[in-house]
């Protein structure tokens, strides 16, 4: 990492492949390359719902940037993704336009499905950095032999019910040995659970305090009310 411990941002960090660092904040350290990994930020989710008439909390934006700037003042990054889905809508661009302006790094932006209209994000499809192949994942890429591939899309989570009225649901980063699936970086994504693993999968469930991997096993059925 490029700071001591003792002078970062207190939060959760797991190294989940050599080099390859998950932060509770949603994002992923490649050390190697200096390359910070942010996937579906959906800037202006909320201004988006209310232009049509939705009347959601002003939130989550100022949230976004705040832990951008946590994570780039923290790891000193050579570059940062955005890897697809920065934009809810259009009506996100002017925040996300801001905050890139006053960005003090390099910040390359991945197209996704919900900002292939922005102008800023028709440049990529998809990134080749060292042995890693990025791209948002809302298409099916071919990925060149050896390398990895790095996507957003399907914000995985996992959860939990204890049959009597308990949910817990968190964030997730789901690897094999040829992906990662990283979480969703909004705050407004509640995430969608990661159900069937595929052999070889690992999840790790995000809290802010704490990563930690979820052995996988078949759902069980809720017991029926008496």
């Amino acid at each position: 990492m490029s700071r001591s411990a003792s002078n970062m941002t207190p939060a959760a960090r797991m190294e989940v492949r050599p080099g390859i660092w998950l932060d509770s904040r949603l994002a992923l350290w490649i050390s190697e390359l200096r390359v910070l990994v942010i996937a579906d930020l959906h800037w202006g989710y909320v201004a988006s719902h209310r232009a049509e008439g939705n009347l959601l909390p002003a939130w989550g934006d100022a949230d976004i940037a705040r832990r951008l700037d946590a994570l780039v003042r923290d790891y000193d990054p050579a570059e940062m993704v955005w890897l697809g889905d920065s934009l809810h809508t259009l009506a996100g661009a002017q925040t996300a336009e801001e905050y890139l302006r006053k960005a003090s790094l390099a910040v390359t932006i991945v197209s996704g499905n919900h900002d292939a209209r922005w102008s800023r994000a028709r440049e990529h499809r998809f990134l080749q950095r060292g042995n890693f192949t990025l791209h948002h994942g809302d298409r099916v890429l071919l990925v060149p032999s050896g390398s990895c591939e790095i996507v957003g899309h399907l914000h995985p989570a996992v959860s939990w019910a204890d049959g009597a009225g308990m949910r817990l649901k968190m964030p997730a980063l789901v690897t094999s040995d040829h992906r990662l699936v990283l979480p969703a970086f909004s705050p407004w994504a509640a995430g969608v659970p990661w159900k069937k693993p595929l052999p070889g999968e690992t999840i790790y469930a995000i809290s802010s305090k704490r990563i930690f991997t979820v052995p996988y096993a078949p759902a069980q059925k809720e017991p029926r009310a008496l």
